[in-house]
């Protein structure tokens, strides 16, 4: 039984419940007192159940929802499936005050639990891409190249408007000779290689060069940021404070946050959504959690 700390007098006076029946009644749910009371021939116990399950109001008021402990008592015994789902009730800032239990390390280890999509809006919500691109360990722009999302031709593309200086070291770089080579000899050279010889020059592009040409696919198809790893997206954070990482997630609606919080322990899950309003949260369990109001009951 989920033991809560009700409002007898409430309790008494709405359901015409004396106070030592009351006490004789502690330790136990609040459907059975009921049930009880409606085979003395209490008429309005007789309809409590009907009528808490369709009144979210009358519920809020019984069970004494406006009460964040009783909310905590409820919802831990509710599954991780059932938590997430109320969960997705909270405002984003609700959700970003629950995240913020957790320290810098914790935050940019949980923030790569979410898609890529929602960890770019963070990234640009906090930097341009020319900063991360700065910001991030060379083993991270090479992974880029390798993503099936990244065709030669688009990196060819991007290539014509980099720097000659880099293209020049590239090739410097790839061939292990001097090059004297325009730009467009270059690039001539370039299209003619094996795609095997390709990445493997793409690769001696030295870091500054990388960028240039990751910069520049992505300002033609926005959508290749995504092509970058959790943990690149989520490297920047990690030498940040924790303040102003949670004022990074502000960009997020509530649906992009949740998977940063599907693995905590259930404890941690139910603090978080201790934050739900008292209303919505007696609305929810009207409609979808009798079997959990039905264990509910009066602390002893």
């Amino acid at each position: 039984m989920i033991t809560l700390d009700l409002d007898l007098a409430y309790l008494s006076s709405r359901y015409h419940i004396g106070s030592k029946a009351l006490q004789q009644y502690q330790n136990m749910s609040i459907v059975d007192i009921m049930r009880k009371e409606a085979e003395k021939g209490n008429p309005a116990a007789a309809q409590f159940l009907i009528q808490i399950l369709n009144n979210p109001e009358e519920l809020e008021r019984v069970l004494k929802l406006m009460d964040p402990k009783n909310r905590y008592l409820i919802l831990m015994n509710m599954n991780e499936n059932d938590l997430m789902m109320v969960m997705s009730f909270l405002e984003p800032e609700e959700l970003i005050l629950g995240l913020s239990i957790f320290n810098q390390d914790m935050l940019v280890e949980l923030m790569q639990n979410m898609d890529n999509k929602a960890l770019v809006a963070v990234v640009l919500n906090t930097m341009d891409i020319n900063k991360f691109l700065k910001s991030i360990p060379e083993e991270y722009l090479n992974e880029f190249f390798t993503s099936d999302k990244i065709e030669r031709t688009m990196i060819m593309e991007a290539m014509e408007k980099i720097d000659d200086d880099q293209l020049q070291k590239m090739m410097e770089n790839f061939t292990g000779q001097p090059c004297y080579d325009d730009r467009d000899a270059i690039l001539e050279n370039m299209s003619k290689l094996s795609d095997d010889n390709f990445m493997r020059a793409i690769f001696s592009f030295e870091p500054k060069g990388k960028q240039q040409v990751i910069s520049n696919m992505i300002k033609e198809k926005p959508e290749l940021f995504e092509e970058f790893s959790a943990e690149a997206l989520t490297y920047p954070f990690r030498t940040m404070q924790k303040e102003d990482i949670l004022k990074s997630l502000s960009c997020l609606e509530t649906k992009d946050m949740l998977p940063m919080v599907q693995d905590l322990p259930q404890d941690i899950m139910a603090l978080i959504a201790t934050q739900i309003d008292s209303k919505v949260f007696a609305e929810i369990l009207c409609k979808d959690f009798a079997g959990v109001i039905a264990q509910c009951g009066i602390k002893g």
